[in-house]
């Protein structure tokens, strides 16, 4: 039986364009003419599970093949770079619940809404979703009748299931001091931990693709949207298709966190930036007849 692995397929330059392009327009994800060899060496296993003789041959079997949507799903784990752990990036997610949830919590108490809806767009394993969820739920600022709820979008079926079974091992604590750990975790037997049912009640998460405006719908107005680390795969186009989709999302006023690497500042104005010490803070525009925001510690 051919094995493409036992052999040196190559992928020619009009291959690469092929599926690079087929990739970008799909899932958003760009691999520049530089990334030729990285494409390469990601989907060449796939060619050789599907006995297929070159790169063209897997390119119409994405398009055209019977079992095509599978194969998209298989394909988008080896595309994808799932590194992500507990509490990453603190200095952000400590503007989150030092300042933002302060400001929700206050704006909302003024109404008759009680409800904060938080999501995380390229969720992953799940990691970033169950740690805001910890958050809210320490910030001890939204019990009672408040109803709190922390959504996690991602287009990998693999990650998700971990996310869903929040089942975690030694490298998704790095971030993990002992006491959190202890309050927010069941150890297990092994060394691996799970998310408590305390937290896990808080979290949905659904397969989702994040460049696509069907993905979003029945999901609630939210308060605040985290995508970090997603947007640096994507071309510039496409950061603003999402962004669109994201601003649509949120409600007047809600605030949109990415990756410490991340700027919006060459692709729209949409959002107001707001620096904080070691992390910036993408603002939506409040309702006119809302009251203003309040002045933030530079």
């Amino acid at each position: 039986m051919f094995h493409p692995t036992d052999h040196n397929v190559d992928l020619s330059e009009e291959e690469f364009r092929l599926l690079r392009d087929f990739i970008h327009e799909r899932f958003g994800l760009f691999f520049d003419d530089g990334q030729r060899g990285s494409l390469r060496s990601r989907l060449t296993g796939r060619l050789a599970t599907l006995d297929l003789m070159t790169f063209e041959d897997y390119y119409h079997y994405l398009r055209f093949g019977p079992q095509r949507a599978e194969e998209l799903q298989r394909m988008v784990s080896h595309l994808t770079n799932n590194e992500t752990y507990f509490y990453r990036e603190a200095p952000q997610l400590q503007v989150f619940a030092d300042t933002v949830v302060r400001q929700i919590k206050d704006a909302k108490s003024a109404g008759t809404d009680r409800s904060i809806r938080v999501l995380s767009a390229g969720c992953s394993t799940g990691e970033e979703a169950y740690t805001l969820a910890m958050i809210l739920y320490d910030s001890g600022q939204f019990f009672w009748n408040w109803d709190v709820q922390v959504f996690g979008l991602d287009v990998d079926e693999v990650a998700l299931e971990k996310a869903r079974r929040a089942v975690y091992h030694h490298n998704s604590f790095r971030g993990v001091s002992p006491a959190v750990r202890e309050r927010h975790f069941v150890t297990l037997p092994g060394g691996a931990a799970q998310v408590k049912e305390s937290i896990r009640r808080m979290v949905r998460f659904r397969a989702a693709n994040i460049v696509e405006p069907a993905s979003y719908e029945g999901l609630p107005p939210c308060d605040v949207i985290f995508c970090r680390n997603v947007l640096i795969y994507f071309s510039d186009a496409m950061i603003l298709k999402v962004v669109r989709l994201f601003h649509e999302r949120l409600l007047p006023g809600g605030h949109l966190f990415l990756g410490h690497a991340e700027s919006l500042s060459r692709i729209t104005d949409l959002f107001t930036p707001i620096r904080f010490q070691g992390a910036m803070v993408y603002r939506k525009g409040a309702d006119p007849a809302a009251a203003p925001p309040q002045e933030v510690a530079r």
